[in-house]
């Protein structure tokens, strides 16, 4: 019976991998007309994806939730009311009008958004 569960618990949180991994984000509407990237002050890939706005011209604002709890307070909020189980998340995370992209999305999803 422990086998069972230990196998069933696996496979469903493959799935909830793979889902996550194709770029599945759940429904959301735009509720505002703002570009927000949540960063860490240590994130290389945070880093190269504000070289990456800056170049394509899509303005931003930037919060680093490494030093200031209540932009990392507001995010986990965010991620919450936008249907995303609570996990720890790859940075950096964008709030593209309202449409929570968290794990680095590619530019190509964050003008899906635009």
């Amino acid at each position: 019976m422990k086998k069972l569960l230990l196998l069933l618990a696996l496979f469903g949180s493959y799935k909830l991998w793979h889902h996550l991994e194709e770029g599945a984000i759940p429904e959301q509407a735009a509720t505002h007309n703002e570009v927000i990237m949540y960063s860490l002050t240590t994130c290389g890939y945070c880093k190269q994806k504000a070289r990456e706005l800056k170049e394509a011209e899509i303005d931003y604002h930037e919060y680093f939730i490494d030093v200031d709890a209540k932009r990392k307070d507001e995010l986990t909020a965010k991620l919450q009311r936008a249907g995303f189980t609570p996990r720890a998340w790859g940075t950096p995370i964008l709030d593209v009008h309202g449409v929570m992209l968290p794990n680095n999305p590619s530019l190509d999803r964050i003008r899906e958004h635009l």
